[in-house]
């Protein structure tokens, strides 16, 4: 059973379709994210890395051309896809990687812009706001295309390095490249979260919306105290 399997992903990686599959598997994940393309380009590495095909520098490089074709579609086609992600319910994962965005996006739009590409959500959603917020457009090319870079590169590698270790067992060796695809990917989200958890600006924000609400309670408050007060003195007169 584990050769047919081994025989079939044989087949399709070394196949004369795999590198057009792959690059439209990726733009279409760029254009709405319903896997994470980088699954795909870490068992291909691993293929890579233990039986020697597909070549490792053609996974890259289909990889960063049909990323940045994804994402300068995202970005061409921001105005309408707006109205399309504003209508994600709020607590989403899509109304969070808006949130994060929007609040990213004006301080530090280039680290934002590369981190987003390792966040399938959230590089959905800051290059659809960026297009429709005319973002200059050269500018997201030139991050975007680093972004995507460092992003391929490293999901292909890390297939690699795992179906290097395993050579006499390739699934093996794809199966531990996608757990450590997988580890990497949750660090990075976690050291986002903790990086915003400690960012002075964020935490004035957050005291910022606190205060305003605290004032429109204390208002308020005193707003029901003078209705009162002239409803009590109508009543004496």
């Amino acid at each position: 059973m584990t050769d047919q399997i081994e025989l079939w992903i044989e087949g399709f990686i070394t196949s004369i379709m795999f590198y057009p599959l792959l690059a439209g598997f990726i733009v279409i994940d760029a254009v709405f994210p319903l896997a994470p393309s980088e699954s795909l380009i870490t068992l291909a590495g691993a293929w890579s890395g233990s039986r020697g095909v597909p070549n490792i520098y053609g996974i890259i490089g289909v990889s960063v051309l049909a990323a940045v074709i994804g994402d300068n579609l995202c970005y061409f086609f921001g105005r309408r896809l707006e109205k399309v992600i504003r209508r994600f319910p709020a607590d989403s994962r899509a109304a969070r990687a808006i949130e994060w965005a929007t609040r990213n996006i004006e301080k530090r739009h280039m680290s934002t812009i590369i981190i987003a590409r390792f966040l399938p959500w959230a590089r959905f959603i800051l290059t659809i706001l960026l297009g429709s917020h005319r973002f200059p457009w050269f500018r997201f090319f030139l991050i975007d295309t680093f972004g995507v870079i460092l992003w391929a590169t490293q999901a292909a590698l890390i297939g690699y390095i795992g179906g290097w270790l395993f050579k006499d067992f390739p699934l093996i060796g794809m199966a531990v490249g996608l757990v450590i695809a997988a580890v990497v990917g949750s660090l990075i989200e976690w050291l986002q979260r903790r990086k915003e958890h400690h960012d002075p600006e964020v935490d004035a924000a957050v005291q910022a919306d606190m205060d305003a609400a605290a004032a429109a309670e204390k208002d308020t408050a005193k707003k029901d105290n003078q209705s009162n007060t002239q409803r009590d003195n109508q009543r004496e007169e």
